[in-house]
């Protein structure tokens, strides 16, 4: 190994590359600084920045600040800003890119600046950045970029004020996916999806009644709408989901049935239950979890049935999880006799379920203990988790913090590994 300014130790690969941005060959020193982006060697960062500042390529300068982009560092920053001021408009459009990636607060003013750059590329690259920069205010500056009659500028705005939750965007965005509705084209069913999804995140009841007509009529987006109108948490959106049960398309039923449940819209039941028994296996996996939000308990003994017998072995566990859901201690006998089934991801689920329905049987503790020491890894360490789950409950919590909220959500995203399989697709 040798040793950088900053008396760090590179490995060899890094070393490599790191000989390679003294090349004379300007392809050669270009992958070597793309390389250093993707072996994300914080060692690599003072390469990364000289080549950025003083490599005569403008490819090589490119390469390099895309590279510092991903491989992150407060160091990276300035160097970048400085880059935005470069003569060529492919290294202002990487550095633009980076300091999104980076999140970097610090470049907001000469992001806004970059907005006047006669390069389309660059002008979106900042518009795209600014949306990463996590500054509200950010977004009002951006609102009257949405007017312009160039359809990509307009998505990425669109994304932007979406990803800064600027709701003060969204009567001119409803009024904008108004006229899109009003006059359909296929050439507009990009930005169309861009809006519905950014209506759906931004939360707002009224976008309600225009999500409701593009999922009734507008081909292409359907299934879009259906999902955001489960994020918008309306209710008059119940009905059309229903009827969207019996459309011909999968990926709209899928939808629909997640959003109904999303929605806890408990008239849907009926319906809801009739997809239990859907020749596809998407289809009753996501049934049966839309089953368990609904607390639908007449479809206790389908789902017993499914959890036993279906033919699918992802449509079982998600019986298992809906019948979890449910909370009905009488599902802990047909449980219990899962414990030994071959199904790794039923036996899994089923640590979960036997942990929320324990009743203090010696039964379920020795499936529990059973399942603790399976001879599949992510069993037992599913098993251990929802152990550890079981003993977090009984213990008095302290008041919830906005920094232990977002703690305990970035736990669940880490550790419910199983729950993102089976809500896949």
């Amino acid at each position: 190994m040798i040793l950088n300014n900053a008396e760090q130790p590179l490995s060899p690969a890094v070393k490599r590359c790191v000989d390679n941005l003294q090349s004379p060959n300007p392809r050669l020193r270009s992958r070597a600084a793309a390389e250093l982006g993707e072996l994300q060697a914080p060692e690599a960062l003072p390469f990364l920045i000289q080549s950025l500042k003083d490599d005569v390529n403008t490819y090589v300068r490119s390469a390099a600040a895309e590279s510092l982009g991903h491989v992150g560092g407060a160091e990276a920053i300035f160097p970048l800003m400085d880059a935005l001021r470069d003569s060529s408009s492919f290294v202002r459009r990487a550095a633009a890119i980076a300091l999104g990636q980076l999140q970097a607060k610090e470049s907001q003013v000469v992001l806004l600046q970059l907005l006047e750059d006669p390069n389309f590329y660059v002008r979106r690259a900042a518009i795209n950045a600014i949306g990463k920069l996590g500054v509200p205010d950010l977004g009002k500056v951006l609102l009257p970029l949405l007017e312009t009659d160039d359809q990509r500028i307009r998505r990425t705005v669109i994304t932007s004020l979406r990803r800064l939750r600027t709701l003060e965007a969204v009567p001119r965005l409803v009024e904008i996916l108004e006229e899109y509705v009003h006059s359909p084209s296929p050439r507009d069913l990009p930005v169309v999806k861009t809006l519905v999804i950014a209506l759906g995140e931004l939360q707002t009841q009224e976008v309600a009644p225009v999500l409701i007509r593009v999922l009734r009529g507008y081909v292409g987006v359907r299934s879009v709408a259906a999902m955001a109108l489960g994020q918008v948490g309306d209710h008059r959106a119940g009905p059309v989901l229903v009827e969207s049960l019996a459309d011909p398309s999968t990926s709209l039923r899928l939808a629909a049935l997640k959003s109904l449940g999303n929605l806890g819209y408990v008239e849907a039941a009926p319906d809801v239950r009739r997809m239990l028994s859907f020749v596809d296996p998407r289809v009753r996996r996501v049934a049966a979890h839309a089953a368990g939000k609904l607390k639908d308990h007449e479809a206790f003994p389908i789902l017993v049935f499914m959890a036993r017998e279906d033919s699918s072995p992802l449509v079982r566990p998600a019986a298992v999880e809906a019948l979890t859901s449910l909370g009905d201690e009488q599902a802990l006998e047909p449980l219990l006799a899962l414990v030994a089934d071959n199904n790794a991801y039923l036996r899994a689920s089923l640590a979960f379920a036997l942990c929320a329905l324990d009743d203090g049987s010696p039964a379920v503790r020795q499936a529990l203990e059973r399942l603790a020491q399976d001879k599949v890894e992510h069993v037992a360490a599913a098993t251990r988790q929802a152990l550890q789950d079981r003993r977090n409950r009984s213990q008095p919590q302290p008041p919830a913090t906005p920094a232990s909220s977002s703690a305990c959500a970035a736990n669940q995203r880490e550790t419910s590994w199983l729950r993102r399989l089976f809500q896949r697709g």
